[in-house]
């Protein structure tokens, strides 16, 4: 029996059809709609929203429209997926999901690439946290490729990251790749090449790991950014933390007039 929680999610207005004629993605118009029925409370935390298969007949697209909206609000951090519960509501987060121009992206983090020298720290296979394996999309006791890693800009850190690749992505990559290459380009070469990334930002302060690494005094400030990149089929290939001295980084986002803010 249906538990009262899938019930009710099944009549929460988003029982409308997107509209292919609009010049918005069907995928963002899914994840608009089942956003806000979040964030009004509609869907409560603790909540099990339907299956993939009632939300693509309910809303008349295809299911890998469905598996991008969740995607994305699964990167924001307002439902998470579990093999066996299906997918839940989160608490209600504040998190804002920064959305800069992809390509952009892409060269700035491959003019990093070019301007700065990379010390492998560490890395190995291991058992992801459930948030990461959540972020790539991984099943129970499915391993993945973590790679510690700092970047030095003129002898100096710059940046402390910690990555999650999967692990059947990750087994095409040569020996010692890691070491001698970024893993974007690393990703391109197996046939795996980021199309897409999700970012989260936020302020924290280093802890005994990040300021050695770093060179700072423990409880220094740090931005940490997280990124999960993914192919064109909205397959996870890499989720990124990464630790950034703030007054060696700055993040600049150019944003155009209808996203101006009062």
């Amino acid at each position: 029996m249906p538990s009262s929680s899938s019930q009710r999610g099944k009549s929460i207005g988003v029982d409308q059809k997107l509209d292919p004629n609009l010049p918005i993605p069907l995928y963002h118009q899914a994840y608009t709609l089942l956003r806000h029925a979040i964030s009004d409370g509609t869907w409560a935390s603790g909540d099990q929203l339907p299956s993939e298969a009632a939300l693509c007949d309910t809303l008349g697209v295809s299911r890998i429209t469905i598996k991008r909206a969740l995607s994305e609000l699964a990167v924001e951090g307002l439902i998470s997926r579990h093999r066996g519960r299906g997918t839940v509501v989160n608490a209600h987060k504040s998190i804002g999901l920064v959305r800069a121009d992809f390509g952009e992206m892409m060269k700035d983090l491959l003019d990093v690439v070019d301007q700065t020298k990379v010390d492998l720290l560490r890395a190995g296979k291991t058992m992801p946290s459930p948030q990461i394996a959540d972020d790539l999309g991984l099943g129970d006791n499915e391993e993945a490729y973590e790679v510690f890693r700092r970047r030095l800009m003129d002898g100096e850190p710059y940046v402390y990251s910690i990555s999650y690749i999967p692990s059947e992505v990750a087994d095409k990559f040569p020996a010692n790749g890691a070491e001698q290459t970024s893993l974007l380009q690393l990703l391109i070469n197996v046939g795996h090449a980021p199309h897409e990334a999700f970012q989260r930002m936020t302020a924290t302060s280093a802890d005994k790991q990040i300021a050695a690494n770093l060179d700072l005094n423990l409880g220094d400030p740090v931005l940490k950014v997280v990124r999960v990149f993914k192919t064109q089929s909205m397959q996870p290939v890499q989720h990124t933390t990464m630790y950034f001295r703030p007054d060696r980084y700055e993040y600049t986002l150019v944003l155009p007039a209808s996203h101006a803010i009062d």
